[in-house]
Parts: C-alpha cells; sequence; structure tokens
C-alpha cells in the first residue's frame, strides 16, 4: 500500500535580532570606533563619538574622558532630549551636538565631535578646506565653518551649528575642533580620518605653493563615502590590533557587498 505524501511544514526560521543584542553589537562597534580614530590621531581624551539607536530616540556616547580607555559596558545612553538614560561614566558636557544633529539629520546614523589638530588650524584659515586631492573629494560638496569657537554645551548653540551644518556631513569650529557625521559608525570614523589627513595635507602644500580644487573634485564623491567603511575598515582594525585576521575574515563572511562592516 503506497502510503499518501504529507508535506512538513515548513521549518525556516528568520532571525530577527532582539534589541539587547542590536545594542550590544551597537556598543561593542563603537568602542572598536573609538580604538580605530585614536590609533589614526583623529580623537584624544576629551573627544566623544555616538551611534543612534534605530527606530529610537535614543543614541550611544562614550562616557566623558573615557577615549581608547572605553569599554562596552561604559557606553552610555541617551535620549534625543540629551538627557542620559543609562550607563556607568558622566556623559560628555557637549552631548547637545550628537543629540541636535540626530534631531535634525534621520540620515545620520553615528556623530563625532574632536579636537584633532589639523582640522582645527584649517578651520581658521578664511579659505577653509580645498578639495585638492583624493583625500578632500569626498568633502567637494563643502565643509562649512562655525564661527563660534565656544563649547557647544548647550542645544541653542548645538542647533545653530545643525543649521550652519546643513546638508553637508562635516563642519568645523573655528579654533575648537570638528564635527564629522555618516550613516554608520564606520562611514564615520573613516570620513573624520579622511578630512583630517586631508587637512594636514593642505597645511602642508599652502606652505609650498597656491592651492586649487580639482576641476573633478566631485566625481565619485558618493561612492566613495559609502565604500570605503567597506573596504577599509578591516585593515584598520587590523593595523591597531583591535581584531585578528582570523576574526576579520569571519566577521566579512557574514556581510553582504555594500552593507557597513
Amino acid at each position: 500500500m503506497i502510503k499518501p505524501h504529507v508535506s512538513k511544514p515548513n521549518t525556516w526560521r528568520i532571525t530577527i535580532q532582539k534589541p539587547k543584542t542590536q545594542i550590544q553589537n551597537l556598543k561593542r562597534r563603537l568602542v572598536e570606533g573609538i580604538q580605530v580614530i585614536t590609533g589614526e590621531g583623529v580623537l584624544s581624551g576629551s573627544g566623544h563619538l555616538s551611534a543612534r539607536i534605530p527606530g529610537t530616540e535614543t543614541f550611544l556616547i562614550n562616557p566623558r574622558f573615557a577615549g581608547v580607555l572605553a569599554d562596552p559596558k561604559d557606553i552610555c545612553i541617551v535620549g534625543f532630549d540629551g538627557k542620559r538614560i543609562a550607563g556607568a561614566g558622566p556623559i560628555p558636557s557637549e552631548t547637545p551636538i550628537h543629540a541636535a544633529v540626530y534631531r535634525a539629520r534621520p540620515d545620520i546614523g553615528s556623530v563625532i565631535h574632536c579636537h584633532a589638530r589639523a582640522s582645527i588650524l584649517v578651520g581658521l584659515l578664511d579659505t577653509g578646506l580645498i578639495p585638492f586631492n583624493r583625500e578632500a573629494r569626498i568633502f567637494a560638496d563643502g565643509v562649512p565653518i562655525f564661527p563660534d569657537s565656544h563649547g557647544i554645551n548647550s542645544f541653542a548653540l548645538a542647533e545653530r551649528m545643525v543649521a550652519n551644518l546643513g546638508p553637508h556631513y562635516a563642519t568645523l569650529l573655528r579654533g575648537h575642533g570638528v564635527v564629522v557625521t555618516g550613516p554608520g559608525i564606520e562611514g564615520a570614523c573613516i570620513s573624520a580620518i579622511q578630512l583630517e589627513r586631508a587637512c594636514q595635507d593642505q597645511l602642508l602644500m599652502m606652505s609650498i605653493t597656491e592651492l586649487k580644487p580639482l576641476a573633478d573634485a566631485g566625481r565619485g564623491r558618493n561612492n566613495a563615502r559609502l565604500e570605503n567603511p567597506y573596504r577599509a575598515w578591516p585593515f584598520l582594525l587590523y593595523k591597531h590590533k583591535i581584531k585578528s585576521k582570523a576574526q576579520i575574515r569571519k566577521d566579512i563572511r557574514t556581510l553582504k557587498e555594500g552593507e557597513h562592516y
């Protein structure tokens, strides 16, 4: 006797990342970002890096003065009102910078405020950043200069800075530092590294000759902005001994083309 075929129920499972796991992963990536940009000379003990928690009006930020010593368990959760919700350490006094950016720019997923030396110096020049080389081309749309050099520790100042930032991805704070943003942690970090290198190159070349923007400086800037995190981040993690080759290879295998590392 032939038994009738009975189809088995679909056993495929869709894995949905739980909010707690999502936050843990964001904290780990945030700490990795801090270690990379500190190693690259962009971030010092007084800078800070944050990341939006998707689907919420909250973000993660490293505690005040933690810098390269930050641990995932130290990372603070802050609301868009600038108040700390969770986390051990005190939040940076300039946390309003991050909150104001996230409130005004839903396209931004990560914000860096730092006091990188060359970026400060270029912010004092009337020319600002000149897109004369490859490092500066992703900023060909412009890097506005915010004229107020005071610490941006209030929402009134932060909102003025965001208005000055406009649709751009970075702004130089005259005599103070720089604010760099990106769609994700890795993208913001890469942009901050490239901005500081572009400023270093500009200061060097200005001592030799007059600089002019490249005629095609803007060509490919969008692709460069999106591709750089995927292509450069594994190298930076290995360079600064944050992850081993085996760990990086394992992580890369789980990615799809175009995803942030």
